[in-house]
């Protein structure tokens, strides 16, 4: 299906000035709003999904949609958005397969890790496109508001072409020159982030059996030194659960960025002592099948009978 709507300037700039086509490879939860968001700005979006679910979805949203890279048309920008590392290189493969990629830049916004993200860009610059590694931070809510925070790392000339591209996305945060560094920092990120959220979990579950009210005790410590962005934003839902198909946020993804955060800790030697006790949690959550509810479920492996 076609994007009706008329290219709009972006920072001042006209519409023929910039980068204009977009195919955008992995339409779910968080893929899927950006694309929407960009094909509101006048981009012409292509969304590439295996799934004929997530390719119905794109449809309703206005967007063209495609199966796989060997039959997609190909963009001025290429947003690769997908779950794993190897979804990432069967891309860059089938990519590659169709030509040289001349003229093309690919926005690497998957987390998954600098190696990886330093292998495909590698590949894809032998094949004459430029790269930018830019893995977000702001999940879904992010992702649907035009909130998100992107780490970009890449060389001026691509960073510089993708500017206008990012404005409906979020907010970009520079952070160097060479594909891996956004990674590098995403991991850095979820270190906290998969750690903050067991230890809330961790917190309100301790509250519970000392016969406090978690619901009353997530008000008291948030503002303190004791509180945390997801104690904050995850401690309701963790003291008066949702439904099981209420999912912000699935618990698999940071437990998948928190099994990423000890790899990348273990190839550079680094002590995460943390990160690992995390880790515990998170593999806990998996043997519960929790994966697939909202990430403040967590507190689960914490509680009895669970």
């Amino acid at each position: 299906m076609t994007q009706h709507t008329d290219p709009v300037t972006l920072s001042g700039e006209p519409a023929g000035a910039v980068p204009r086509t977009v195919t955008f490879v992995g339409a779910g939860a968080i893929g899927l709003p950006m694309a929407r968001r960009l094909a509101a700005a006048g981009f012409e979006v292509t969304a590439v999904d295996p799934s004929p679910q997530m390719r119905e979805r794109a449809e309703g949203e206005g967007l063209f949609t495609a199966s796989d890279l060997a039959t997609a048309p190909m963009g001025d920008i290429i947003v690769v958005m997908v779950a794993t590392g190897s979804q990432l290189l069967d891309a860059v493969v089938a990519a590659t397969a169709r030509g040289p990629l001349n003229g093309q830049t690919w926005v690497i916004g998957s987390t998954v890790g600098p190696k990886t993200a330093g292998a495909a860009a590698g590949q894809l610059a032998a094949a004459g496109a430029q790269v930018v590694d830019a893995p977000v931070l702001g999940g879904v809510p992010g992702a649907e508001q035009g909130a998100l925070r992107i780490l970009a790392a890449g060389s001026p000339q691509a960073l510089d072409d993708v500017r206008a591209f990012f404005q409906p996305l979020g907010q970009v945060a520079e952070v160097g020159d060479q594909p891996g560094q956004g990674q590098a920092v995403k991991v850095v990120n979820q270190l906290c982030s998969s750690v903050h959220l067991a230890a809330a979990a961790e917190a309100l579950s301790l509250a519970a059996r000392l016969g406090l009210d978690p619901a009353r005790v997530v008000p008291v410590i948030s503002g303190s030194s004791g509180s945390s962005w997801f104690l904050e934003d995850r401690g309701p839902r963790m003291a008066t659960p949702p439904a099981s198909d209420e999912v912000l946020t699935r618990l698999a993804i940071l437990a998948k960025d928190n099994a990423l955060v000890v790899q990348e800790a273990d190839q550079v030697g680094a002590h995460t002592p943390l990160a690992r006790a995390a880790a515990e949690q998170y593999r806990r959550a998996a043997e519960q099948d929790l994966l697939e509810l909202d990430d403040s479920q967590i507190i689960r492996t914490y509680l009895p009978g669970h």
